[in-house]
């Protein structure tokens, strides 16, 4: 065992954990205990798909390490589901049997099948929102739980700082192949454009052209669905090192320097979540359990900071089609942090390849939050098998570790010269 380092063990059922991990301020200021943490997440648990096993094993084993550095955590139960797919195949399944539909000679069955068509399009659109997703909570039966944690402040508390990291693991696919995911972006357009299309079918199919662009809409929520059965049938359940062990650990690792020297009036949240990769859920659940409190936190997500790419601050959350521009005042720190600190290799993106992220949610009801992510013309093993721990670079993880205590350091300074609540 590394020198600095403890060992200890967590019961989850009939399994025990070894979670092995350096105190923090070893090595590079924490970065080795982060990395130690990445190692547990992504090669000794391995992939941890949404509200299975391992995504229990893994809140365990995270909350054990917070325990080892005297932060206080624990875990919230919520309902989720395993895959985006479930919500998703039967949106697009509704939109294309409505489309179908709408050929028929028969009147009655048309009008059915425009009523099938623009009401996916409208749970579609609620579902992107991310504020009342009733297709999400209706197939919501499956069991999964977010790691939270408080570290208070050394004097009066002035402001809130929620830590936020995602510790479930994606599943590949054709659509997340290398060659693909540079063009995710456009790609996640072709079934939002097609529910539009076969919303409006009625009135396409009497434009010009507008039969053979309805025969499109239809042949893009095929290839929308096939995608879909590819991944879940063909795709493999990734380790998920970078994505996002990697932002987990960094969460947590700023949470535990935190609790060892406690800024001076800025409480700090820490909040990883599960079901990430299925479509928000973990931070959905949060939200909605802590309105009035998240409402009055700034958020500061971690998620995909482990591959050997610039360390990114996403000016827009959301997906490809529905999406919101950060915090501005976050923004604005983060680009002074970025000029002052060069070192940092740390520059704005228009946006994440097309998925949103746990900060969308929180964007979605007004409150303050900004996504770093790291990512160049593409992210590094983004949804693949290669994201190992093995691909880690350390260098990227200790760059967001340092822009993460830079923004921590600038929020709280913010807090020393507001007034005391109540003047």
């Amino acid at each position: 065992m590394p020198s600095g380092t403890v060992r200890g063990q967590v019961a989850t059922g009939n399994t025990e954990i070894t979670v092995e991990a350096a105190r923090a301020g070893a090595a590079a200021p924490g970065l080795q205990a982060a990395l130690d943490v990445i190692r547990t997440l992504a090669s000794d648990i391995g992939p941890r798909r949404p509200c299975s096993e391992n995504e229990k094993r893994a809140a365990a084993a995270l909350v054990a390490w917070l325990k080892e550095r005297d932060v206080d955590a624990d875990v919230e139960e919520f309902d989720g589901y395993s895959t985006f797919a479930k919500p998703y195949a039967l949106l697009f399944g509704a939109s294309l049997a409505g489309g179908l539909l709408q050929r028929s000679q028969s009147a009655r069955t048309r009008a059915a099948g425009a009523g099938l068509a623009i009401s996916s399009a409208a749970a579609g659109l609620l579902e992107g929102d991310l504020r009342r997703t009733p297709v999400s909570d209706a197939l919501s039966s499956d069991r999964s739980l977010n790691v939270v944690a408080c570290v208070p402040a050394a004097g009066p508390t002035r402001r809130r700082v929620c830590l936020v990291g995602h510790l479930d693991t994606s599943r590949s696919g054709a659509i997340f192949h290398p060659a693909v995911v540079p063009h995710l972006a456009k790609v996640l357009q072709i079934p939002a454009i097609s529910t539009m299309a076969l919303a409006a079918g009625p009135l396409i199919r009497r434009l010009p052209g507008g039969r053979a662009l309805h025969a499109a809409a239809l042949g893009g929520m095929t290839i929308a669905l096939a995608a879909l059965a590819e991944r879940e049938l063909r795709g493999t359940d990734v380790p998920g090192a970078s994505d996002n062990a990697s932002g987990a650990a960094v969460a947590m690792q700023l949470a535990a320097e935190c609790a060892a020297v406690p800024l001076e009036h800025t409480e700090v949240d820490l909040l990883v979540t599960s079901c990430e990769e299925s479509g928000m859920l973990g931070a959905q659940a949060y939200a909605r359990r802590h309105s009035l409190r998240a409402a009055e936190t700034t958020f500061l997500n971690f998620d995909t900071v482990g591959g050997p790419a610039p360390l990114t601050y996403i000016l827009r959350e959301g997906s490809a089609t529905l999406n919101r521009p950060a915090s501005e005042h976050l923004i604005e720190l983060l680009e002074s942090i970025a000029q002052r600190r060069p070192d940092l290799d740390l520059a704005p993106a228009r946006a994440t390849p097309g998925l949103p992220t746990d900060a969308t949610p929180m964007r979605a009801r007004g409150w303050e939050a900004v996504t770093l992510l790291a990512q160049g013309d593409t992210i590094p093993n983004y949804h693949w098998p290669t994201d190992t721990y093995e691909n880690i670079d350390p260098a990227t993880v200790g760059r967001a570790l340092e822009t993460g205590r830079e923004l921590l350091r600038a929020l709280d300074a913010e807090a020393r010269r507001a007034p005391p609540p109540g003047c």
